[in-house]
């Protein structure tokens, strides 16, 4: 098994009683996670306000156990961050 970082998005809005989460990839350190968490924030806060929404957001990056075959499946489109395959 090998450590990784996952960033993982939590947001609430006014106008709903649930709190909503997204995954944003994985990260082979906490300080790579940690660069990207705050870039993250920001352009999630930036989409919800041109869509004209209140929103809280926290960014957490959570360590993880994986095993390194689960690397080896496709990457999606137009997914450019976390680990390479």
């Amino acid at each position: 098994m090998i450590t990784v970082w996952f960033l993982m998005a939590l947001m609430s809005y006014p106008d709903l009683n649930a709190i909503h989460y997204k995954g944003f990839g994985g990260f082979t350190s906490k300080e790579e996670c940690e660069k990207v968490r705050i870039l993250t924030e920001n352009g999630i806060a930036e989409m919800e306000m041109q869509r004209g929404n209140t929103v809280y957001i926290e960014t957490y990056c959570m360590e993880m156990h994986a095993f390194p075959t689960q690397f080896e499946a496709p990457r999606k489109k137009n997914n450019n961050i976390g680990l390479d395959a």
